[in-house]
């Protein structure tokens, strides 16, 4: 069989791409099968195995992809401010933006829903890096704050900053069928506890200026 036009190629595996997102991100690893995702790409199963050798090879593309976009949203914009307290506000900021991406709007719960299985050990190791990579970002925004006088944690920095991921993390799957307002409350209702918790006084004066 003649192979398709690159452009064509491209087409087809953004389409099994973008279905098996949505579809894991619904049901989970296990609630997915190759057939449903080929249904929903308008495909064989055997054009599914051109492109993917096995269901856990395009999981872990997906799983990488929701990654990048916790990146974009949440990470990246907090490491690039340089006052801590702005830094925080941003990863809060950062949460409730990502939840709003067109991206997600289906719902990613999905990918908390891993057996832990032979098969599944490099999906695991992914989702650990990540966090692992989410955390040591985290921990340098606080230990920042702790530096530029913010932020009295003494030593609860690395578990505050394991913290901060586990809860957004959680909260992802309690917020999906939120609405934008009631997502803001909750984002707000975290964010608010954190710095009671551990700004300093002459930061929380500071806060208000800046909200």
């Amino acid at each position: 069989m003649p192979r398709k036009p690159a452009h064509a190629q491209f087409d087809t595996l953004k389409t099994i791409q973008d279905r098996a997102f949505e579809l894991f991100g619904r049901h989970g690893y296990e609630g997915v099968s190759i057939g449903d995702i080929a249904a929903a790409s308008g495909l064989s199963k055997g054009a599914m195995y051109w492109h993917f050798e096995g269901k856990e090879d395009l999981f872990l593309v997906c799983l990488h992809r929701l990654h990048a976009i916790f990146e974009e949203h949440v990470i990246s914009p907090m490491q690039a401010q340089q006052d801590a307290m702005l830094g925080v506000i941003t990863l809060f900021q950062g949460f409730e933006r990502m939840l709003r991406d067109p991206r997600v709007e289906n719902g990613v719960a999905g990918y908390w829903l891993v057996p832990s299985t032979p098969e599944t050990v490099r999906l695991a190791e992914a989702q650990r890096n990540f966090e692992a990579r989410a955390q040591a970002a985290v921990r340098e925004v606080l230990a920042l704050g702790a530096s530029q006088g913010s932020f009295d944690l003494g030593d609860a920095l690395e578990p505050m900053s394991r913290a901060m991921i586990s809860l957004l993390e959680a909260a992802i799957l309690a917020l999906r069928n939120q609405t934008p307002d009631e997502v803001h409350q909750t984002t707000t209702v975290l964010a608010r506890t954190l710095f009671r918790a551990y700004a300093r006084p002459e930061a929380l004066q500071k806060l208000a200026r800046l909200l």
